[in-house]
């Protein structure tokens, strides 16, 4: 091996766990959690630019725009299922992109995160402008897929994000907000950047959740955005109607079911006493945020 080479292999080492192959099966356990509390400090040190991410992600999706999240492989994958988690129900506003399309999902293929253009054509594809805003996911910062689809969103005049563990890679200096969890070798060097993708992923659970709460999709501590698409998830509504409204059960199926089973208007009815078109149209004014439309609701 020359030496470069065996310089890089080194540092992708972790010197705390060189003689973990040795270890008893609950020394072993007890090793790899320890090193699970280094991604706790990773993530404390980009908190400030999460919350940054947060912010501007809300502007976009309050002036109209789009939050598109890109990546490949490991990374596109959870690129679409945070999309999934902001909106279970189905909202183009918050779209993921990965590498190769959605048979990516299931059978990966290498060689599409390798193609530069191709990543410039699935956001000319969705008609990316410069009022959307762009979060890149690429742990090495180093896919070209990635790469295009953030000069392209770059040339079109828009914010862009990046989520990478390395600071000085291309990805990164292409992102107006860089977020880059210092994760540190892993505990099994040959692994596909496990800590690394579970870093992404946390991060990615703060956009999702914050990026709910700060549009309306939260009300207190519970998800009032809940569509009644089966059984399962008109009982969900039952309960959290319940919870928010302090009623019981028969009163909030009733009130879903006055007004076509949306959930926040039936808190709505259930906290003020307001019919169902009233309390839909509040709702309306203040862009479907419960909270803001209780201040100016009339009081039971």
């Amino acid at each position: 091996m020359s030496t470069g080479l065996k310089s890089v292999a080194m540092e992708r080492c972790n010197a705390s766990t060189a003689q973990i192959d040795r270890l008893a099966t609950g020394d072993l356990v007890r090793a790899l959690h320890q090193q699970d509390h280094v991604l706790t400090a990773a993530i404390d040190d980009c908190l400030p630019e999460i919350a940054r991410l947060i912010d501007n992600a809300t502007a976009a999706l309050s002036r109209g725009g789009r939050v598109v999240l890109v990546g490949a492989g490991a990374s596109g994958r959870q690129a679409m299922h945070t999309a999934c988690d902001y909106a279970p129900g189905g909202d183009n506003r918050v779209l993921g992109l990965i590498a190769g399309g959605h048979q990516a999902m299931v059978h990966e293929d290498s060689s599409a995160a390798q193609d530069y253009d191709a990543g410039i054509r699935a956001l000319q594809a969705i008609g990316f402008h410069d009022g959307d805003l762009l979060v890149a996911l690429t742990v090495n910062g180093k896919t070209p897929w990635v790469w295009g689809a953030m000069r392209h969103a770059r040339a079109q005049g828009a914010t862009v994000a990046a989520i990478t563990r390395e600071p000085g890679s291309e990805a990164a200096q292409l992102a107006d907000i860089l977020i880059t969890p210092r994760t540190g070798a892993e505990v099994v060097a040959g692994f596909r950047d496990p800590r690394a993708t579970l870093a992404q992923q946390q991060i990615l659970n703060m956009l999702s959740t914050g990026l709910a709460i700060r549009t309306g999709r939260v009300f207190g501590n519970l998800r009032v955005d809940l569509n009644a698409a089966n059984t399962h998830s008109q009982e969900r509504q039952i309960a959290v109607v319940m919870a928010a409204g302090e009623c019981s059960r028969s009163v909030a199926k009733a009130a879903l079911a006055s007004c076509n089973n949306q959930c926040k208007t039936a808190i709505l009815m259930v906290l003020t006493g307001m019919d169902a078109w009233s309390a839909n149209d509040l709702l309306g004014q203040h862009k479907g945020h419960l909270r803001m439309a209780l201040q100016e609701a009339p009081q039971q």
